[in-house]
Parts: structure tokens; sequence; C-alpha cells
């Protein structure tokens, strides 16, 4: 999620810059002037969207720890299995 978070924050950042290049170079069509923000704005949305954590960080963090758990525990059994079938 966070690499689609980032390209949206990416195109945003393009469309913002397109929008300022347009302003800024001389006399602007307010209508291209806000079609041109309103992508920025669409692109800006889902990017901050995606970036919020829908979770509190209690829940986030409980998360983390249990499936870090089952990490270990599977290395372990991994580990063990492979030690007894030795020689």
């Amino acid at each position: 999620m966070r690499t689609f978070s980032l390209l949206f924050a990416a195109i945003a950042l393009v469309m913002l810059t397109i929008f300022v290049i347009y302003v800024v170079r001389g006399p602007t069509d307010p209508v291209i002037a806000g079609g041109i923000f309103v992508s920025f704005l669409a692109c800006l949305v889902p990017a901050l969207l995606l970036l919020k954590p829908f979770e509190p960080p209690e829940e986030l963090q409980r998360r983390r720890d249990e499936a870090r758990r089952k990490r270990e525990e599977r290395r372990r059994s991994r580990d063990d299995s492979g030690r007894g079938s030795g020689s």
C-alpha cells in the first residue's frame, strides 16, 4: 500500500508543478487552471488516505509482534527438524 501512496504523491507533486508553471507563465484560462488543480487534489487525496493508518498504533504494534512471534516459531521448528535428520 505504501508504494501506491508514494506513487500518488509523486503524481500529485508533478500536477502541482504543472499548475504552478501554468499560472506563473502568463495569461491563464481559469477552466484549465481549475482542471489541473482538481487533478492535483484527485491524486493527493488517495495518497493521504493510503498513508493514514486505519488502526490505532497499539493494534498495529500488536499485529507486528504476533507476526514476529510466528516467524520465530517457524524458524525454530525448521531449525530443530533440520538438526534431527542430520547424519
